[in-house]
């Protein structure tokens, strides 16, 4: 590309700062434009759970302001600015004030949304996929002692955690009899369940929740078999799901994501997908480690370059400080195989996941287990992917 030539990046997560950072490494001249509907603030994202923990506010979450990352990456920045549509063959992004924006490249890193409970219609249910949520909840959090978790998955046990620390009485309900179920092995599970239960957790199984409602300023939530009670806020962490809504009208090709080839790039030649809103091998990936590979090669490839996307094998650290645990998740489109633990014992555990051929997929270790991650990262192969 030239440099009277652009790039248009839906979406400030980043997902979209990554990428602008990484086009800048390459191409000091290119225009880059970011349309966001927020303000632009540039924050780590995975702070927003341990943020209690590590006393740190909204504020202190934050790097940079959209005008700080505009000056220092020479980006464009549009804030508060609603896209309504794409002419894919015009090559025109469409403001909802009817400004029509000309790109070369576009990039949808529109991100994710949380996942909603069904038949939870209150305002005392939040949950937190953005600062803005977190900000959200930290104002109804004061004053607040009975907090009620749905899901016990990552996002579910590290809120867990950073609100048992901070003070409060947390319930967490989950589906599974042990939490991060489908990540870890049972054992590890287990472990992480004892701490948290130690740490003053209310551990509880259900299938669901069938209603909840505001009731004199409390949460009155009603469970498939659990008898009904009140808490003064309740927190979902089901998940999230890719934001896709644009790009259906685009007409690209969607499937639970945007589907992207190897290279990050959609079903139409001149846009590509980055972040929690991409399907890339099959697989959507929704934490940090996986945008940074992406961002490496896409940035590549709006410049003209042919750079596959590489997924090695990428840990994740579970933000509980007080309980070491690290794994890497088995990604594949259909998981076949097993855990098998190798070493439980004071010190800790570590499992490794097997297909049926005998090849490591994954690991997981807690407690002093963990020092052993460079050793199992030796184990597993070049790419997570075929």
């Amino acid at each position: 590309m030239t440099k009277d030539e652009k790039i248009i990046i839906i979406g400030s997560g980043m997902a979209g700062y990554m990428l602008s950072q990484s086009i800048r490494q390459e191409s000091k001249d290119v225009k880059i434009m970011m349309i966001t509907e927020k303000d632009g603030r540039f924050y780590p994202k995975p702070m927003l759970s341990t943020a209690l923990f590590h006393h740190k506010s909204p504020e202190d979450i934050v790097t940079s302001s959209a005008d700080e990352m505009a000056e220092k990456y020479q980006l464009e920045i549009r804030t508060h600015t609603k896209v309504s549509a794409v002419d894919t063959k015009a090559k025109e992004v469409i403001l909802e004030d009817g400004q029509r924006e000309v790109y070369d490249k576009l990039v949808l890193a529109a991100g994710s949304r949380a996942k909603n409970l069904s038949n939870a219609e209150c305002s005392g249910c939040h949950s937190i996929n953005a600062i803005e949520d977190y900000e959200d909840f930290l104002s109804a959090l004061v004053g607040v002692k009975q907090v009620l978790i749905v899901g016990s998955g990552l996002v579910g046990v590290e809120f867990a955690h950073d609100l048992l620390k901070s003070g409060h009485h947390v319930t967490m309900l989950s589906q599974e009899e042990v939490p991060l179920s489908g990540l870890i092995p049972e054992e590890i599970g287990l472990i992480c369940k004892k701490h948290l239960i130690s740490m003053g957790l209310n551990w509880c199984v259900d299938s669901g929740v069938k209603s909840m409602c505001d009731e004199k300023e409390k949460v009155a939530v009603t469970f498939d078999t659990l008898a009904p009670k009140q808490f003064d806020i309740v927190l979902s962490a089901i998940g999230i799901a890719p934001r896709t809504d644009l790009a259906e009208s685009m007409g690209l090709k969607i499937d639970q994501g945007v589907v992207t080839d190897a290279y990050g790039q959609s079903s139409h030649e001149d846009i590509y997908a980055i972040g929690d809103c991409a399907k890339t091998y099959g697989l959507n990936l929704t934490y940090v480690a996986p945008i940074k590979q992406q961002a490496k090669a896409i940035s590549q490839n709006l410049l003209g370059g042919r750079v596959v996307i590489e997924y090695p094998a990428m840990p994740v650290v579970v933000k509980m400080p007080t309980l070491p645990l690290t794994l890497v998740p088995v990604r594949e489109v259909e998981v076949k195989g097993s855990w098998k633990v190798e070493k439980n014992d004071t010190e800790g555990i570590s499992a490794g996941f097997y297909d049926q051929e005998g090849n490591i997929k994954g690991f997981a270790l807690v407690g002093e287990a963990t020092k052993e991650r460079n050793n199992w990262l030796k184990k597993m192969p070049a790419s997570i992917v075929e």
